[in-house]
């Protein structure tokens, strides 16, 4: 479109310019701002800002297509490019600040129509909003898992030697059971003598629970200081691999109690409790651990006046500890950074000797077992240490035996 110059009376030339008048782009533009007006609060101004822009950004790009269609060299036509480029830019700026400029219709909604509505029923007026209470509730489903659900327990660390015997099958399937009823999560370290037995892995896959299969390279006949070595491999693959828990000494000929698993997860460092104690020769029960008053340790049971020269009067059964004691000797301030073991010493020390590596006192120590006058462990002797059985569980030929007729 060609422009054309008009002179008026007093010399001055007037262009006529097909732009747009902005009387008539206001007239068009106020009805689509009015309509949405009740949702923006009245914000109009902002529409026709962008109008304004709009129209200034099209006057613009039509001077700018016309002189490039009057200029012929390549650096003008470099020049336009750059400056639509631009214009496009900050166009693109506005389009993309505007979801931050809105405002929620829902809420503008839901303010309107507050109040609530009624419908006539032959019961009288039922309230709309708790029809849709109703529909909107039965079409809820609650999640299937909720954030107080989710309870975090402590790793149970349960360490048990073993050796072949006569009743070895009895006693790790017992300890096995009882170690299933124990929520999870649990590790049950194994430490078999010498060899891994076959038998014992067979009967470890068959319990479900998670275990780790050891084996003491050492051929000590001595049932005592095969005991001690078996733990002391325990203690250092725990030490090897930083295994965060609390570790128990749990012999498979001794009987538990499911309470005693449950209270060792609240143990801090050190955790001790009572052990009774059969008699060798079956006529009386012993008791042995702590005397407590809450959870404060204050003295010990003895059950022969020659432990009066122990330090803690406990046994391997009766204490369990936080197994970074192992690894971690800054965190528990520990005065020496040797490795935590069990020493060769005489049956009957084994205990006290163990803990005096942990702790100082009985001030770093908690009394367990409902103020410690609960027994949750019983050590009974029921071996038979001196009965023999069979290579292999097999016979080569029948037993000849002489039996008296009567």
């Amino acid at each position: 479109m060609v422009e054309r110059g008009v002179t008026g009376q007093n010399g001055e030339v007037n262009l006529d310019s097909p732009s747009l008048n902005r009387s008539s782009y206001t007239h068009k533009l106020l009805p689509y701002g009015g309509s949405l007006a009740s949702f923006f609060g009245g914000s109009v101004d902002l529409f026709f800002i962008f109008g304004r822009i709009r129209t200034s950004a099209f006057c613009f790009m039509r001077r700018s297509s016309r002189g490039a269609s009057e200029r012929s060299k390549p650096k003008g036509m470099v020049r336009d490019v750059l400056i639509r480029f631009f214009i496009c830019f900050i166009i693109g700026i506005f389009i993309g600040f505007t979801p931050f400029v809105s405002v929620d219709f829902s809420k503008n909604i839901v303010s309107k129509n507050h109040a609530f509505s009624f419908i006539k029923t032959s019961m009288g007026l039922v309230a709309k909003q708790e029809l849709t209470n109703e529909i909107s509730s039965t079409f809820h489903e609650p999640p299937l898992f909720q954030e107080s659900d989710l309870v975090y327990r402590k790793l149970l660390i349960i360490v048990t030697p073993t050796y072949v015997r006569p009743f070895q099958a009895y006693h790790l399937s017992r300890l096995a059971f009882n170690l299933r009823l124990v929520p999870p999560p649990l590790l049950w370290i194994v430490v078999d003598n010498s060899s891994q037995s076959a038998e014992t892995a067979e009967l470890l896959r068959k319990t479900g629970l998670v275990y780790r299969h050891l084996v003491c390279m050492d051929n000590s006949t001595s049932i005592k200081d095969m005991g001690v070595r078996q733990r002391n491999v325990a203690l250092s693959h725990i030490e090897k691999h930083h295994l965060d828990g609390i570790v128990y000494f749990a012999d498979d000929d001794n009987i538990y109690s499911m309470d005693l698993f449950e209270q060792m997860r609240n143990i801090r460092r050190f955790g001790t409790w009572p052990v009774g104690m059969l008699a060798e020769n079956k006529n009386k029960a012993n008791l042995e651990g702590p005397v407590c008053n809450g959870s404060q340790v204050l003295g010990w049971h003895t059950k022969e006046r020659s432990d009066s020269v122990q330090r803690f009067h406990v046994g391997m059964s009766g204490f369990a500890f936080n197994s970074t004691i192992l690894w971690d000797p800054k965190r528990w301030h520990r005065p020496t950074m040797n490795p935590i073991r069990h020493l060769d010493t005489k049956v009957g020390i084994q205990g006290t000797t163990f803990v005096e590596q942990i702790v100082e006192d009985e001030s770093q120590m908690e009394g367990l077992a409902n103020n410690c006058s609960k027994i949750m462990v019983w050590h009974l002797h029921l071996e038979a240490p001196e009965l023999s059985y069979p290579l292999g569980w097999s016979m080569q030929k029948n037993l000849e035996v002489v039996a008296p007729l009567s």
